[in-house]
């Protein structure tokens, strides 16, 4: 889980789009936008993670 504002908001897009992706709300070019918007989200935190910016912890 993430616990960092700037990570939550990039993931919440992503499941934003995953969900649109899943409910077959949209066509091929729209599709391909979003799975492309997705892909620079997660690139996005994976950077923040890489950069010591964010921080992460695991509730159980």
């Amino acid at each position: 889980m993430a616990n960092d504002q700037e990570i939550h908001d990039r993931l919440t897009r992503v499941e934003e789009i995953i969900e649109q992706l899943d409910a077959d709300e949209c066509d091929l070019d729209e599709g391909t936008r979003l799975h492309e918007e997705g892909q620079e989200r997660l690139a996005e935190v994976r950077e923040i993670l890489d950069n010591g910016r964010g921080e992460v912890v695991e509730l159980e």
